[in-house]
């Protein structure tokens, strides 16, 4: 596999270019910062060949670690694909790191963890393709010990870590006000789904305008959740229980059949506010009935994905007092 059809195959795994917000390199880390987390496939990254492991970064941003001899290429390749801007950032030493804090997967091969012979070999493939620039390569055991180290890097954490990675974990431990958006069955599918009923922005929009409003109102964090399965919901809101400040959530359809998500949303006692794109009110009879409402302090209706605007800023005005 060459470093052109490595990018692409990443590109896939997130989602591709319409889930893609940012791409950038930091060392052998291909970043990407995503709107939809939820759609991106973590086992199709971790099985492109010349990928060596993959780590998640924050609330929407995923790496994907390649060999030094290769990254630069799949990088450029990757930008060009997305056609965003193409980001280098500075990889400077820390004095101190928490490595479990850090979530790392390493790409298995034949069911058992990759050697570093394993990956030189596998980068070597990468040197072979015609349309990577030519270069002199360190010989295979020097290859080998240089991505073993940035496993064990990733891993171990240390002095010759990333200054931005001690910023992701300081960046968990800042104060203020942290908010998760919940979006229930087929709200992925805006733009699509019933357009004269739902409006023809795309589900990219909608998260872009919630990260976009919770940033003004002063949320230091605004995780956006999407799922078609009633205990998918469940979990997600059970995990909120002091981690997250308020919850505006869109159930979908399960707005008029969930009692689960009904009492998970009182068990967490996390204020919440319900929305609905579409004036629920006005329509079929058994949209009329909202089981999440009695959780909820206030409801917006109507509104379009502009509801979630209303209901970011009303959010943050009920937890300021």
């Amino acid at each position: 596999m060459g470093v052109n059809e490595a990018a692409a195959e990443v590109l896939r795994s997130v989602g591709g270019k319409r889930n893609v917000l940012a791409n950038s390199l930091c060392m052998t880390r291909l970043r990407i910062r995503v709107a939809n987390p939820t759609i991106v496939d973590k086992q199709a990254l971790n099985s492109i060949e010349g990928v060596l492991g993959t780590t998640t970064r924050g609330a929407d941003g995923f790496e994907v670690v390649f060999g030094p001899r290769v990254v630069a290429d799949v990088f450029e390749s990757f930008a060009g694909l997305t056609g965003l801007p193409p980001t280098i950032e500075a990889a400077l030493p820390v004095t101190s790191f928490s490595p479990s804090r850090l979530s790392v997967q390493i790409t298995s091969q034949g069911g058992q963890v990759a050697s570093a012979a394993d990956m030189a070999s596998t980068l070597d493939d990468f040197d072979d393709d015609e349309d990577a620039p030519e270069a002199p390569a360190p010989a295979d055991d020097d290859a080998a010990e240089s991505d073993a180290s940035e496993l064990e890097r990733m891993l171990l954490g240390g002095e010759d870590d990333f200054e931005d990675e001690a910023d992701d974990l300081d960046d968990e431990d800042e104060d203020g006000l942290r908010l998760l958006v919940i979006n229930g069955p087929n709200i992925n599918m805006l733009g699509v789904r019933e357009p004269d009923v739902y409006g023809k922005q795309d589900f990219s929009a909608l998260l872009e305008l919630c990260k976009q409003v919770a940033s003004k109102e002063g949320f230091v964090d605004c995780l956006c959740f999407q799922s078609n399965h009633e205990g998918d919901i469940v979990d997600k809101i059970q995990d909120a229980y002091q981690v997250f400040d308020g919850i505006v959530i869109n159930p979908g359809a399960y707005t008029h059949t969930s009692v689960a998500i009904l009492d998970a949303l009182k068990a967490v006692s996390i204020p919440a506010i319900e929305v609905h794109i579409s004036n629920v009110d006005e329509r079929e009879e058994f949209r009329k009935v909202s089981y999440v409402r009695a959780a909820c302090f206030e409801t917006i209706s109507g509104m379009g994905i502009d509801g979630y605007r209303k209901a970011i800023e009303d959010m943050a005005s009920h937890l300021r007092g």
